[in-house]
């Protein structure tokens, strides 16, 4: 009796093991909180587990994304000044005081404009920038104000490989004219562990065909930043190499040629808005979670 029943609690601890393996293999890439919060609702990430995050603040046609992982803090482009404020209140919320790096990915005023008034409030190590200091007003204002500040100011090209704790971001950056600034602004690739999510920044037509020429296989990625704030459809041959599983719009929801693809029904991508409330990318480099959080400040 005690042998049948040995074998018995050994057996249903096999089956509990087996079950627990499963489930665990069949966890998706992302878990979707934003459109579906019910799926997974009960997964969580190992408490020792180092995490890297993706914040968008409430953003409308600007773009300023801010990154943690492994103690460092990155924030990838500054939106424009009348949004300013809106960088240091979510630095706030999650209590950050100091950003690493802030590094541009063009100057244009809608990217750069708010750095000025954000190290007013928050403490900035470095600023990194990929066009020349004298390129525009954008640029020279930024530049002047990290002068006053003692902001070490650092550059950055094409091929670069940046790191954020144990994440890298390969950079990518096409050669053009001042007018191709879209075009021309820096395409940031973060991989973490097994996980890829792609900053495309204002990137155009002329842009996507370069990388995708030039890069191929390379743009695979689980999480796209929509280029250019939602306000174009992409190339086809763009959007197979990346083949994102979720999108983030740095916009709010205008009716433009881009908008129209991302609500149609030839979109099957789920994919999220900065506005309203903060989108909230995480990953252990193996599954991402994409959701919204509360933002502590309505605008």
């Amino acid at each position: 009796m005690f042998k049948r029943m040995l074998s018995l609690l050994l057996a249903l601890l096999m089956l509990a093991a087996t079950t627990a393996l499963a489930e665990e293999e069949t966890l998706p890439i992302l878990i979707d909180r934003h459109t579906h919060p019910e799926l997974h609702a009960d997964f969580a990430f190992a408490e020792d587990a180092e995490l890297l995050e993706v914040i968008f603040p409430q953003m409308v046609d600007c773009d300023a994304i801010l990154l943690r992982c492994g103690g460092e803090t990155m924030l990838v482009d500054a939106c424009k000044q009348a949004y300013s404020e809106r960088i240091v209140n979510l630095c706030k919320q999650l209590g950050v005081t100091r950003i690493d790096r802030v590094v541009n990915t063009h100057p244009h005023e809608d990217h750069i404009g708010g750095f000025k008034d954000v190290i007013k409030e928050i403490e900035v190590g470095e600023l990194w920038i990929c066009f020349p200091e004298d390129v525009n007003n954008h640029m020279k204002n930024a530049v002047k104000a990290a002068g006053r500040a003692g902001i070490p100011v650092k550059t950055y090209a094409d091929g670069d490989v940046l790191t954020l704790g144990g994440a890298t971001i390969e950079v990518w950056k096409m050669e053009g004219t001042v007018a191709q600034m879209n075009d021309c602004s820096a395409q940031m690739m973060v991989r973490f562990g097994e996980r890829a999510f792609l900053m495309a920044a204002d990137l155009q037509q002329d842009g996507q065909k370069w990388l995708v020429e030039t890069h191929g296989e390379a743009l695979d990625a689980d999480i796209l930043k929509y280029p250019h704030h939602g306000i174009e459809v992409l190339r086809e041959d763009y959007m197979a190499a990346v083949s994102p599983l979720f999108l983030v719009i740095t916009n709010n929801h205008r009716q433009t040629a881009g908008w129209k693809w991302i609500n149609g029904p030839q979109n099957t991508i789920p994919y999220a808005y900065t506005v309203p409330d903060l989108v909230h990318l995480v990953t252990d480099g193996t599954t991402w979670i994409a959701e919204k959080i509360p933002s502590a400040v309505k605008y």
